[in-house]
C-alpha cells in the first residue's frame, strides 16, 4: 500500500485526502483478505426449546368392539377419540397411534386386529421416543392382550405416565369356548393323532355341554362336559385318525348355551398336514447287537422313519421300497448280501455298512462298494473318533464337536483301507492317540447309490457315554440322525431342499425357505429358485426367492384364508430339479375367544406410571390433569455453535465493496 500510493509519482494528480482515501481502502482490503486466511471462528450458545408431546394409542383389535351392538360401540370410541384429538392439540403437540398386532402412526380405527399386543406399543413407543420430551401417553383400550407381554412390567422403559381409558365391558356373562389347541401339526397317513382341546365355562355350573370335533362336516369325537362351579376350566385329549395324505381341516366346537352373547368363541379350526408315509429304514444284522438297538431306538424318536429289524434270514427279498438299508457285520462267512445288494431292482437304495467281529471282509471287498479292507496280522484294534474338519456333506454342531474325543474307541479292524473317490470321511481312526489316515466314517455316492461305511462296532457305548457327560442322548442321536437323513432322503431332495410351514396364520407372513446343493453337495446360491402359489380357485402367484446368506427365502406376505399349494423349481447345471408341498392359511379367531374387558391391568399400568385411570365417562377430565401434572414442561437446552468467518457470505461482499469502490475512484480520478 505504501509503494503504490505513498511517494508514487504517478498520483502527484491526487491530493493528500484522494491518496489516503485509497491507502485506506486498499488497507482494510488486504487486511481483511488477511484476516480471513487465518480461519478465525466465532463461538456462540443456541438456545433450543423443546415442547412437550402428548401421545395417544388406540385399541384397533376386534375385541374392542365383539360384545353387543359393535356399530354403536365403534360410533362411540370414534367419536371419543376425536374430541379428545381436538382438546388435546389446542393445548400440546399431539401425536396419535392405533394398536393390535402392530402399532401404526396415525392409523385408521377399523377395530380389525387380530391379535391385541400392548407390549409391542410400550417398545415402540420406547424405541421412537427416546431422549425426546413426551409428557404423557394415553391409552385407551379394553385391557384384553392375548400376544406379547403383560405392559405392567415394561414400565421402566417408558419415563413418563400412562393415562388410560377403560373401554370395552367388564360384565362376566355366560359363556362358554374353545381357549386352545395343542397338535402336531403333521401327521402320516394310516396313523392316528393326539390333539388337546382347552375349553373354559363361566356362569354355567352344572349344565352339560357337548364338545365335539368334525372333519369335512362329519362327527369323529365328542364328550360331554359338565362344570362343577362357575368359572371352569377343562382340557381334554382326543385320539383322531389321520386318514389319506394331503391338509386335513378339522373344526372343534362347544356347545352353546341360553342367553350366551359371544357365540364366536365356541368353533374353532385347525389344520394338520397329513404326509403320504414314513421313510422306511431296514436294519439287517445276523443276530441281535446292541449297535442295532442304539440306532433303532434312535431313530424310532423320529416319527418319520418307520424302522424294520431282521436279526436273522430270511430277509426280505423285495428292498426297493425302503428308503435305507442298514447292514450290521453283514456279509457273514455263512452269509452273503451278493443277492440282495447287486439285485438289480435294488440298486438304487442307499446302503449303510456297520463293520464288527462278525464281517466277512473278503466278501465285503468283493461286493465293491467302495471300500477295500486289507487285514493285518492281528484281531480289532481300538480306535478313537476324530472329525475330519474338510467334512461339507453335512454339518454337526459344535457341542457334537466337543463330546466327541471323550467317546471310548470302537473296535475296528486292524487293517489298511483304501477309499473309492466317491466317498468320503467323516470320521477318522485314533490309535493309541495317534491320528490316523484310516477312516471311520465315511460316506459318498457310487454309481448312484449312496453308501455309508461305518468301520468298528461298539457304538452303543457312545449313547451310554453321552448320557454320563450331558444326562441326554442329543449329540449321539445327531450323529445318527445327521447320517441316516443324508442316506435316506432321494437324490432330488438331495439337491434341493425346502423347509416351509404346514399351516399358516392369516396374521403371518408365508415364508419358505430353500437350500440348492450342486453334484458335490456344496450349498450354492448361484441359480435362480422359481415358485408358483395356487389356491384352491386355480389362482397362481409367480414369485422368485431371495438369496439370504448361503440360502434362499421367500417372502410371500399375508395370504388369504385357504389351502395352497405350490410348485418350486431350480436349475443346476443340466439337471433340473422341483420340489412340491401343500400348506393352509387359518383364519385367527383369538380376539373373539375372550371379551371381557381387563380394567384391571389398565389401572395397574396407570397407577404404577404416575398416571390415573378413566371410565369412558370421566375421560375429559384427562385434559385438566395434564394441565396440572409436573410432566407437561418444556424443556430448554442450549448447544455451543462455531461458524468460521469464512462461511460468512455478507464478509463476501463488503470485501467485494471495498476492492471496487477503490477501483472507480482510481479509474475516475484517471490514475489508471
Amino acid at each position: 500500500m505504501l509503494l503504490l500510493y505513498f511517494r508514487n509519482k504517478e498520483n502527484r494528480e491526487l491530493t493528500k485526502g484522494q491518496r489516503n482515501l485509497l491507502m485506506v481502502l486498499r488497507f482494510f482490503s488486504f487486511g481483511l483478505i488477511a484476516f480471513l486466511l487465518l480461519s478465525p471462528f466465532l463461538k456462540s450458545l443456541k438456545k433450543m426449546v423443546q415442547n412437550p408431546l402428548v401421545v395417544t394409542a388406540w385399541d384397533n383389535s376386534g375385541s374392542m368392539i365383539a360384545p353387543g351392538d359393535s356399530v354403536m360401540i365403534a360410533s362411540e370410541i370414534l367419536a371419543l377419540k376425536d374430541k379428545l384429538t381436538e382438546e388435546i392439540g389446542k393445548e400440546y403437540t399431539l401425536v396419535n397411534y392405533s394398536f393390535g398386532q402392530e402399532t401404526t402412526p396415525d392409523g385408521a380405527l377399523d377395530f380389525s386386529g387380530k391379535r391385541s399386543d400392548y407390549s409391542q406399543l410400550v417398545s415402540d413407543l420406547a424405541n421412537n421416543y427416546f431422549n425426546e420430551n413426551v409428557g404423557a401417553l394415553i391409552l385407551a383400550g379394553d385391557g384384553i392382550y392375548n400376544q406379547g407381554k403383560s405392559p405392567v412390567n415394561m414400565l421402566e422403559d417408558i419415563p413418563f405416565p400412562v393415562f388410560t381409558i377403560g373401554l370395552g365391558d367388564t360384565t362376566e356373562v355366560t359363556d362358554s369356548r374353545i381357549q386352545g389347541i395343542r397338535v402336531n401339526r403333521t401327521a402320516f397317513s394310516g396313523n392316528r393323532f393326539p390333539v388337546e382341546i382347552d375349553s373354559r365355562y363361566s356362569k354355567l355350573k352344572g349344565r352339560p355341554l357337548k364338545l365335539t370335533v368334525h372333519e369335512e362336516g362329519t362327527e369323529v369325537a365328542q364328550t360331554i362336559v359338565t362344570p362343577p362351579n362357575n368359572d371352569f376350566f377343562h382340557s381334554h385329549q382326543f385320539i383322531l385318525e389321520a386318514g389319506t395324505p394331503g391338509l386335513k381341516k378339522f373344526t372343534v366346537s362347544v356347545e352353546t348355551a341360553e342367553n350366551e352373547k359371544n357365540i364366536k368363541n365356541n368353533t374353532t379350526t385347525f389344520v394338520i398336514n397329513v404326509l403320504e408315509n414314513k421313510q422306511k429304514i431296514l436294519i439287517l444284522s445276523d443276530g441281535p447287537h446292541p449297535d442295532i438297538g442304539v440306532v433303532k431306538n434312535t431313530l424310532e424318536q423320529q416319527k418319520s422313519y418307520e424302522i424294520s429289524v431282521f436279526t436273522e434270514e430270511p430277509y426280505p427279498s423285495n428292498l426297493s421300497d425302503f428308503n435305507l438299508i442298514i447292514l450290521n457285520q453283514l456279509p457273514t462267512s455263512g452269509i452273503s448280501m451278493a443277492g440282495i445288494i447287486g439285485n438289480e431292482a435294488n440298486q438304487r437304495v442307499p446302503l449303510l455298512f456297520i463293520v464288527g467281529d462278525k464281517t466277512f471282509i473278503p466278501q465285503l471287498n468283493a461286493l465293491s462298494t467302495g471300500v477295500t479292507i486289507q487285514p493285518l496280522a492281528g484281531l480289532a484294534e481300538e480306535a478313537q473318533a476324530v472329525i475330519n474338519p474338510a467334512y461339507a456333506t453335512f454339518s454337526l454342531s459344535e457341542s457334537f464337536r466337543e463330546v466327541l474325543p471323550k467317546f471310548p474307541p470302537l473296535l475296528a479292524p486292524f487293517a489298511n483301507y483304501s477309499l473309492d473317490p466317491g466317498l468320503s470321511p467323516l470320521l477318522f481312526q485314533k490309535v493309541k492317540n495317534i491320528e490316523t489316515g484310516k477312516p471311520l466314517l465315511a460316506t459318498g455316492m457310487l454309481n448312484g447309490r449312496k453308501t455309508g461305511f461305518l468301520l468298528g462296532e461298539g457304538i452303543w457305548r457312545w449313547r451310554l457315554n453321552n448320557y454320563f457327560q450331558n444326562q441326554s442322548h442329543i449329540q449321539f442321536d445327531e450323529l445318527i440322525n445327521q447320517l441316516v437323513q443324508y442316506l435316506a432322503l432321494r437324490q432330488n431332495e438331495d439337491n434341493f431342499i425346502m423347509d416351509y410351514e404346514p399351516v399358516y396364520a392369516e396374521t403371518d407372513h408365508v415364508v419358505l425357505n430353500a437350500e440348492v446343493y450342486n453334484d458335490a453337495f456344496e450349498r450354492i446360491t448361484s441359480e435362480e429358485v422359481t415358485v408358483v402359489i395356487e389356491n384352491e380357485q386355480g389362482d397362481e402367484l409367480d414369485f422368485t426367492f431371495d438369496v439370504r446368506g448361503d440360502s434362499y427365502q421367500l417372502d410371500a406376505g399375508n395370504l388369504s384364508v385357504g389351502n395352497y399349494s405350490f410348485t418350486a423349481e431350480v436349475t443346476v447345471g443340466s439337471e433340473t430339479y422341483t420340489e412340491s408341498g401343500n400348506f393352509a392359511v387359518t383364519a385367527v379367531n383369538i380376539e373373539n375367544i375372550v371379551t371381557q374387558a381387563n380394567h384391571r391391568m389398565l389401572y395397574q399400568l396407570a397407577v404404577q406410571s404416575g398416571g390415573s385411570f378413566y371410565p369412558p365417562s370421566q375421560a375429559e377430565q384427562i385434559i385438566g390433569d395434564l394441565k396440572s401434572s409436573n410432566t407437561l414442561k418444556p424443556v430448554i437446552r442450549f448447544q455451543e455453535m462455531i461458524n468460521e468467518l469464512l462461511n460468512l457470505r455478507w464478509l463476501f461482499f463488503v470485501l467485494l465493496l471495498l476492492l471496487s469502490v477503490e477501483w472507480f475512484l482510481r479509474k475516475f480520478w484517471g490514475i489508471y
